[in-house]
């Protein structure tokens, strides 16, 4: 899968891209959404984990500024887990949210999840 992750603890992000990496995933990395609206503009991925605090711009701020497509799963992945903010961000499109801290066991999970209904969502419509 080709992943971004969307974070401004830049130690989370290397920790992440590593464990994707060695889970065969592509990975790109950023500390802002500034810098992850231009990545989407320039890239498709099949994956967006977005932290939702983040200097300048936050995490609902991205979604709503990316115009991704309906195929690219966005999920939060936020140690701020209020259910208001998760409410509002499920509204704005996301397909789910990890809490940090989390393990890498955990979100290989939820990425083997969105992975296997994303296939099943291409099989359904031929490819």
């Amino acid at each position: 899968m080709n992943i971004l992750a969307i974070d401004d603890n830049t130690e989370l992000l290397a920790a992440v891209a590593d464990m994707l990496v060695r889970h065969a995933h592509t990975v790109d990395c950023t500390d802002s959404a500034d810098k992850a609206l231009e990545l989407v503009r320039a890239k498709h991925y099949d994956v967006v984990l977005v932290d939702y605090w983040m200097p300048v711009h936050d995490g609902m701020w991205f979604i709503k500024h990316a115009s991704l497509p309906r195929k690219t799963k966005v999920l939060l992945v936020t140690s701020y887990v209020d259910m208001e903010v998760v409410k509002k961000m499920f509204d704005e499109g996301i397909a789910g949210y990890v809490a940090k801290p989390f393990d890498e066991t955990e979100l290989l999970l939820h990425l083997k999840f969105h992975e296997s209904n994303h296939i099943a969502q291409q099989i359904s419509q031929g490819f």
